[in-house]
């Protein structure tokens, strides 16, 4: 099926077309073709001078600011390493722009916390640094509200007169259309409507019945089955315990009162040496997750498929795959067998086995990110390495910090754990506390431990809070 069939369609320099039409009559299709960004399977294209496009959902970068935003029209023109300050003369340009447009105290709020009126003056600015000579608006008003639809059609036409621009814009409203626009192209089918009245979208008057699906069992009734099925599956595990549960829940009970310090006991516990013993694990979390997130950011992006080509992605992948398999205590005892006893095992364990966790996340964060707002990018001339700085880095990033935060919880109890096996911490005062049958440390050491992963995940939630 053709989208567009014999359009013959001449716009004069200077002019503003406007095209109507029905949805699916070919509008979008036809600028996409005017952009640049579909070729005509047959016919010929001829375009006088530079053009820049403003996309109907816009594809802002939301999380940076209306000036970034603008500045990013001029990423075609500017090196990688002078995008990340841009030169002073494109700053003061998107400026005046955002001035002009009438964002000049809006210059640094995020694009997320603009209205849609804003974000769209934010868009036109940012078409208007490609210094075009044609503008091609893809439904610019189409979410906006009547009175900020008026507002921008007829900035689009203030800005057209002031720099002798050439503008093509697709409307759904006709009266909009016949206000600004010196000509007007109805596109019917793929063609250009001769007569055909506003409005007429040619589409039959009762919508095609649609066959009932078949009846299915509710996905919930099948989750149980599944899961009765694997219970009784696995309850073999449980054939050299006891044939009943009686009097474990009271043997439970007196074990977990033996954890309870009496006050003589309580001047018994090390606290000092306690609070060290934890502070240091608090020290290899922290210095496992960062050295961790340091060799997992490139790993990730080396594994992302909107990032590097299937034959470099997948490999990598699957070598991710295999190292994850590894547990963090394996990990611990390999590096305390490498390096011996002490805290740079316990690190060096905890780096290791975050690696793997962190690649995963991180690169499901970077196919995750939008991908509209990078393909804007490229057609403003963007590199890849610059559409990956500029529109997936700040889309990814709250999801690249929660993940490290969550790694950084998880790490606090690890590392606890990998003392045991002679890596640090204070998992070897649990071990000793354990073997010499010393319950009241062993609770005192679950009591500090559980005020630590409190306080961490305090931290996590603020941190998230402004992240986000």
């Amino acid at each position: 099926m053709r989208a567009l069939a014999g359009v013959d369609l001449e716009v004069p320099q200077g002019a503003h077309v406007a095209l109507i039409g029905p949805s699916g009559s070919g509008k979008s299709s036809l600028v996409a073709v005017l952009a640049g960004r579909l070729a005509p399977s047959a016919g010929r294209v001829e375009i006088g001078g530079r053009v820049a496009r403003i996309h109907q959902d816009l594809r802002l970068v939301p999380r940076a600011s209306a000036l970034r935003n603008v500045l990013h029209g001029c990423l075609g023109r500017v090196s990688l390493w002078q995008s990340f300050r841009f030169p002073p003369a494109e700053r003061q340009r998107a400026e005046a722009l955002l001035r002009r447009v009438g964002l000049g105290h809006r210059l640094h709020a995020p694009v997320r916390t603009l209205s849609g009126g804003e974000a769209q003056r934010v868009a036109i600015a940012r078409a208007l640094m490609q210094d075009p000579d044609i503008l091609l608006a893809d439904e610019p008003v189409a979410s906006l509200d009547p009175a900020n639809a008026a507002a921008i059609m007829g900035l689009l036409d203030e800005l057209r007169r002031e720099r002798g621009l050439t503008l093509v814009s697709v409307l759904h409203d006709v009266a909009l259309a016949e206000a600004h626009a010196d000509t007007i192209v109805r596109l019917q089918a793929g063609h250009v409507a001769r007569g055909a009245a506003p409005g007429q979208a040619g589409a039959p008057p009762f919508p095609t019945p649609v066959a009932a699906p078949p009846p299915r069992l509710p996905s919930s009734l099948g989750f149980l089955v599944l899961t009765g099925v694997a219970v009784a599956l696995s309850w073999g595990v449980m054939a050299g315990a006891p044939a009943t549960f009686e009097g474990a829940f009271g043997e439970a009970l007196r074990f977990l009162a033996r954890l309870v310090p009496t006050p003589a006991q309580m001047d018994e516990i090390p606290w000092g040496e306690l609070a060290r013993s934890l502070l240091d694990t608090l020290r290899m979390a922290v210095l496992g997750t960062v050295l961790a997130t340091v060799f997992a950011l490139p790993l990730a992006a080396l594994a992302a498929r909107n990032i590097v080509p299937p034959w470099l992605g997948w490999p990598v992948r699957a070598a991710l795959n295999l190292w994850r398999a590894v547990p963090s205590i394996v990990w611990a005892l390999l590096f305390v067998a490498a390096v011996g006893l002490g805290a740079m095992a316990g690190v060096l364990g905890l780096v290791a086995y975050s690696l793997g966790y962190l690649t995963k996340f991180f690169y499901e964060a970077f196919e995750g990110a939008e991908t509209s707002a990078a393909g804007a990018l490229a057609e403003l001339g963007a590199s890849g390495m610059k559409r990956f700085v500029h529109a997936v880095w700040p889309v990814a990033l709250p999801a690249l910090a929660g993940s490290v935060l969550f790694m950084l919880e998880y790490n606090v109890r690890a590392a606890s754990v990998l003392g045991i096996v002679g890596a640090g911490g204070i998992g070897h005062d649990l071990k000793l506390a354990v073997d010499w049958s010393n319950w009241h440390v062993v609770g005192a050491i679950l009591a500090l431990l559980a005020l630590a992963v409190i306080a961490v995940d305090a931290f996590s939630a603020w941190a998230r809070a402004r992240i986000g």
